[in-house]
């Protein structure tokens, strides 16, 4: 092969090189372009998955959170229908439980034999009740005693009331037999008896009708609640004198409860002391009820539970640590509760303590007073602490909102640091209502208020029942007279 065939021969080679190479750099720059463009959607890709990632975190802890509320929610659940339904199942601790019944070495007691005996009857057989064989009396006797009721039959009495004439006055007037009341038709032990049944047995007017037909006092229903409404007038001017006593008192109790009035909800509103109790029945929760009862300018401690409506009275106020203690507690116990829940649980249950041992002693105002900067200090701290879980910052709110409302009984002699006996005295209500469902009427809702709360004070008052009622009835009516017959 010649020189010049060698020539094109490798000419030839090299082209066919130079278009190789340029269809490959064309490749590599197409997959250069591939490998780019793959990059940034990778990198957009890792941006969203990191986005993602935020949004799943923040998913979890809320629904960690929604968790713990939903948990919290369903033991308020268990808690109120416990309230209603009790169940039969009770843990026992054989160790630490108390054992019923009095303490060993404790004399014992029984019902004592009755002193006056009414009349002696002697009781025998003429035969034998296995074989009818004919029995001789003995001397030989066995002794018992039975108490017995008698049969109660009503008494009708006709009064014969003179109409009699004042020469001083120019009037005729007349006279109002004893334990009667006018223009009632029924005596006294009728009228105690169907308060006795309604207030303190909390009866029904159909079960009190059914009672007294039994012994032959013939009266409605419509009859016995028309006589309700006559004994609430009756009783008004001591349902005023109890609301001037309670105003005035240095220390006071409130609560209120639901209560249905023709079927639609209204509100029971309590207020009390240890010897009066005033009830009054109201549409509304609202904050103008307090105001109204106790007034604009209202004086003394007033102890109360949360209920934001008692923030508007321009007085001294105690907060329950009852209330606080028991939603503390029902946190602490949940499953998926705190360790800050719990170990404020603790310090506001040792704080509680602390204030009962004070709140016991003589009261001293300045030894008082140091005690209540002491505290209120404490309950700064609580407020500004920095917490970081759901459950115990929602009780640091309150515990906020309340603030030295959880410590003013101290400032003040007898003040109770929780609200039991405005608790106690509600209960009745309470038993009324769920047993009548409320009231039909304005009117008796009106009644029922007037009357219970006369009934109730009577009892804190340590006063017979049937003696005081009387005693109220007829007090301050000179019309009463003394008659004769037979």
């Amino acid at each position: 092969m010649s020189n010049e065939e060698e020539l094109t021969r490798l000419r030839k080679e090299m082209r066919e090189l130079r278009q190789r190479d340029a269809i490959l750099k064309n490749a590599r720059a197409a997959q250069q372009d591939r490998a780019d463009k793959l990059s940034k959607v990778a990198h957009k890709q890792k941006e969203k998955i990191k986005i993602q990632e935020e949004k799943i975190a923040a998913l979890e802890k809320e629904n960690s959170e929604l968790k713990s509320r939903l948990g919290i929610e369903i033991d308020k659940a268990k808690t109120y229908a416990g309230m209603i339904f009790k169940s039969n199942v009770r843990k026992r601790d054989e160790k630490t439980e108390k054992k019923r019944g009095a303490k060993l070495g404790h004399k014992g007691t029984g019902r004592k034999k009755p002193v006056h005996i009414d009349r002696e009857v002697n009781v025998y057989l003429t035969n034998c009740y296995d074989c009818g064989n004919h029995l001789n009396r003995t001397s030989s006797v066995d002794e018992r005693t039975v108490e017995e009721i008698p049969k109660i039959t009503p008494v009708v009495t006709l009064y014969h009331i003179e109409r009699q004439w004042c020469a001083h006055c120019h009037k005729e007037v007349r006279g109002i037999p004893v334990n009667t009341l006018p223009g009632c038709r029924f005596g006294m032990n009728v009228i105690t008896t169907i308060l006795f049944l309604k207030y303190r047995m909390r009866s029904p007017l159909a079960k009190i009708e059914e009672l007294l037909n039994q012994h032959k006092v013939t009266i409605t229903s419509q009859g016995i609640q028309e006589l309700l409404h006559l004994l609430k007038t009756k009783f008004t001017k001591q349902y005023n004198d109890i609301l001037t006593e309670i105003r005035n008192a240095p220390v006071k109790n409130a609560d209120e409860t639901g209560f249905r009035i023709d079927g639609l909800n209204g509100w029971c509103w309590l207020f009390a002391t240890p010897s009066a109790t005033f009830y009054t029945i109201e549409e509304t929760r609202g904050k103008d009820i307090p105001i109204q009862i106790l007034g604009h300018d209202p004086t003394g401690l007033l102890v109360r539970d949360d209920c934001p409506s008692y923030t508007a009275l321009p007085m001294s106020q105690q907060s329950c640590w009852a209330h606080l203690l028991r939603v503390t507690h029902d946190l602490a116990v949940h499953e998926n509760a705190s360790g800050e829940i719990q170990t404020l649980h603790k310090e506001l249950n040792a704080m509680f303590n602390e204030l009962q041992v004070i709140n016991q002693t003589p009261f001293a105002l300045s030894h008082r007073e140091k005690a209540y900067r002491k505290y209120t200090k404490s309950i700064a701290h609580i407020v500004a602490r920095k917490y970081m879980n759901e459950d115990v910052k929602a009780i640091q709110t309150r515990i906020s909102n309340q603030n030295t409302n959880l410590i003013n009984a101290l400032l003040h002699e007898n003040a109770p640091l929780t609200n039991n006996h405005a608790e106690r005295m509600i209960r009745p209500i309470v038993i009324t209502r769920k047993i009548s469902g409320g009231s039909r009427s304005d009117k008796g809702a009106a009644t029922h208020s007037v009357n219970m709360s006369v009934l109730q004070t009577l009892s804190l008052k340590g006063k017979d029942f049937f003696t005081g009622i009387s005693e109220i009835l007829h007090a301050g009516n000179k019309r009463y007279a003394l008659g004769k017959g037979g």
